[in-house]
């Protein structure tokens, strides 16, 4: 009886362990995530500038009208 107390005792104690490091490794990873998604979307929104940019400097250029509207200014209209 005392063996199974100590084998179950310590069962119980490195589960609450496993657990709480598995629960701090999840909050982790989401954070890195999170910052990880935030670059890429800075880098995708800065690629749309840019290219934007470029094609009304193009069209200035050539002396052409240039109305496309600049990146997420559609994605506002609708808010």
């Amino acid at each position: 009886a005392t063996i199974y107390i100590a084998v179950e005792g310590g069962y119980m104690l490195a589960e609450r362990y496993l657990r709480r490091r598995y629960r701090e490794g999840r909050e982790d990873g989401r954070e890195e995530g999170l910052e990880e998604g935030r670059r890429e979307g800075r880098k995708e929104v800065a690629a749309a500038w840019t290219a934007w940019h470029q094609r009304m400097l193009d069209a200035q250029s050539r002396g052409e009208p240039f109305n496309e509207p600049p990146p997420g200014a559609a994605s506002q209209n609708g808010r």
